[in-house]
């Protein structure tokens, strides 16, 4: 199995341990996603995105593939006394295994050092082991409001005071657009799970260039926990 690292937010982190995300989609950088209708997966794990002329195609292999392992870089943490330590420089061995997650609950207290990038988290700190399950291209848009639910969006029902303004507690539903309660409010609530995806794709990635009316062409990687290893790995 190869193992790779893959990035999470604290609130996709805390979706995954309660079982509500098993999917994420990954940003393919093609120019002119528009271009290309489809694509054809090759024997060696390859995709041939094909375009609308006989000898319009680029070939595009995704990053992880299925049965890799993929160890979670997330922001963490280590005792104050690592703080003049990059994260290279910290010793497992020598009290550097003793890390705070801030998924687990946000800024640390006291005898925690400063907050460190998850761009910069080693492996041996990894705590969260994921295997792929499959992997396949297709564009932003094409998400089904099922898989949306697979990417983390909530279903949460709004207060008695509000049943009678909206039609009784049947009707009396939005997802989320957040992983957890955290960022739950009226105004930035969805009436179903694809309509909350688009806000939370666009509150992360419209910035990066890709916003959802790009329509880019991304990797939907699904995913399973894997039994946690050994933290220590040197």
């Amino acid at each position: 199995m190869r193992e790779k690292p893959i990035l999470f937010t604290a609130e996709m982190i805390r979706a995954i341990y309660a079982g509500r995300k098993t999917v994420t989609r990954r940003v393919i950088t093609i120019e002119n996603p528009g271009y290309y209708k489809d694509a054809t997966l090759l024997t060696d794990g390859t995709y041939r995105f094909n375009g609308y002329g006989i000898a319009d195609f680029k070939f595009y292999k995704p990053r992880y593939q299925v049965a890799d392992l993929l160890w979670v870089k997330e922001t963490y943490c280590h005792g104050i006394e690592w703080d003049d330590c990059k994260p290279s420089e910290v010793d497992p061995l020598c009290g550097g295994s003793d890390i705070c997650y801030f998924a687990d609950g946000g800024r640390p207290t006291e005898g925690w050092g400063k907050k460190r990038s998850p761009l910069f988290m080693p492996k041996w700190a990894a705590r969260t082991w994921l295997e792929v399950v499959s992997v396949r291209p297709e564009r932003l848009q094409d998400i089904t409001e099922e898989d949306a639910i697979a990417e983390g969006i909530q279903l949460f029902e709004y207060g008695t005071e509000y049943d009678e303004d909206f039609g009784g507690r049947d009707k009396n539903m939005c997802y989320s657009v957040g992983y957890g309660t955290r960022r739950l409010a009226l105004g930035v609530m969805s009436s179903t799970a694809r309509d909350g995806y688009q806000r939370l794709w666009d509150s992360i990635n419209a910035k990066r260039g890709y916003p959802w009316e790009s329509n880019p062409w991304v990797w939907r990687i699904e995913f399973k926990e894997y039994p946690c290893r050994e933290r220590i790995e040197i």
